[in-house]
């Protein structure tokens, strides 16, 4: 349930219009064909670690010994025992066969979130390529008004050829460059539609969410440790080793085998109840010493698990946290010096050259690509940073 509430807490913050992010996701979750093969591997998983929870099966016996001298007729043996294994009794291995659940569930969260983490990452793509486009046509619009502004110039003899030919040459590059973004969009939503299963998914979202960093990073920390799959697969391996290290120690216990046995002769009858035991003198103390090994190797695997986890996302944090910064100041500066309008008055007005004009405005488009961009690795980096709460 807790993962449930983060997930849907995270999913609330990303997404642009409402649902889009989280109808996204879902859908990957439902249809990657990986993830369906996931689960199920773990579903036969689980259903193998309980195959062997059960008592041992019931042994049945009949002999029939013929007698010589004849005269003293034959003899028939009847015997059922049941083997009884305590560690069963007392629900060691069930535990451990539960333990081994933990695991194959931990397993398939962390395949899920790596799924779910590529299909963001394509979203965040996707959001990108369709705001590149949007600014790129706009630009492709602009830059077809005023060549044909100029044409008109240069019939009339204001304008060289050489004017024209260079807004000719920016329309020309720009059209090419719209044409590869919107082929890199494609790749992209092909890519979602494999993640997808097959199935074609469109994101029309074209401005992201805006980013809410946490403000203390080491409390944040502590809540990804406790929904990270990855943390949790070490900390259930731990939670794994101790009992199997408890299933060990039992293996002290003998093996019992309680049953009944009837013996008949001619004339003659014995019945009654039979009882056996294995003592376990040879093997059980090497299991208890390997079991406690892998037991300090499981705490050591986990607390490097976390030691790691912490330094991958302090780095995170710290990209993210500049990427944010380096956007939002791009952004604020192109708020305060937007002169297209004005460029284009002065253009038609003859007060500036075209090539001033193209210079002016190729800074201009250099700052808003530089902007789309730190957005986008804005965006990815908080993904990665967020993974663990998917």
């Amino acid at each position: 349930m807790k993962r449930c509430f983060l997930f849907a807490a995270l999913m609330t913050a990303l997404s642009t219009n409402g649902q889009s992010m989280d109808a996204l996701l879902k859908s990957v979750e439902q249809n990657n064909a990986q993830l369906i093969a996931y689960k199920k591997a773990a579903d036969a998983t689980k259903s193998a670690n309980h195959a062997e929870v059960v008592m041992d099966d019931l042994e049945l016996g009949y002999n029939r010994l013929w007698g010589n001298p004849t005269t003293i007729g034959n003899r028939h043996d009847i015997s059922v025992s049941q083997p009884i294994d305590l560690t069963t009794v007392f629900g060691t291995k069930s535990k451990v066969a539960k333990g081994k659940d933990a695991l194959a569930d931990d397993e398939y969260l962390v395949k899920r979130q790596d799924v779910l983490l590529e299909a963001r990452l394509c979203y965040v793509d996707a959001v990108y390529y369709n705001a590149l486009i949007n600014e790129l046509q706009r630009r492709c619009e602009h830059a077809s008004a005023m060549s044909a502004m100029q044409k008109k110039q240069l019939e009339a003899g204001d304008i060289s050829i050489i004017d024209y030919n260079n807004m000719r040459l920016t329309l020309s590059n720009t059209s090419t460059a719209l044409i590869q973004a919107k082929a890199e969009r494609d790749a992209v939503l092909a890519q979602l539609k494999v993640l997808n299963g097959g199935i074609d998914i469109s994101v029309t979202d074209s401005v992201y969410s805006p980013i809410s960093l946490p403000e203390n990073f080491d409390e944040w920390f502590e809540t990804v440790c406790a929904s990270s799959p990855t943390i949790a697969l070490t900390r259930d391996g731990m939670t794994l080793g101790r009992r199997q290290l408890a299933l060990a120690q039992q293996g002290w216990l003998p093996k019992l085998s309680l049953g009944y046995m009837s013996e008949k002769t001619l004339g003659e009858q014995y019945q009654g109840v039979t009882i056996g035991m294995s003592l376990p003198l040879w093997s059980a103390g090497k299991k208890v010493k390997q079991a406690k090994a892998e037991v300090a190797a499981a705490e050591s695997i986990h607390a490097a698990a976390i030691e790691g986890l912490k330094s991958v996302l302090s780095s995170e944090y710290a990209l993210t946290k500049g990427l944010i910064k380096a956007a939002s100041e791009i952004k604020s500066t192109l708020l305060s010096t937007d002169n297209r309008e004005n460029l284009q008055k002065s253009c038609r007005a003859g007060e500036m050259s075209t090539l001033e004009n193209l210079v002016s405005l190729t800074s201009y488009y250099d700052a808003v690509d530089k902007m789309l961009s730190s957005e986008r690795e804005a965006q990815r980096a908080y993904a990665r940073l967020t993974m663990y709460l998917l």
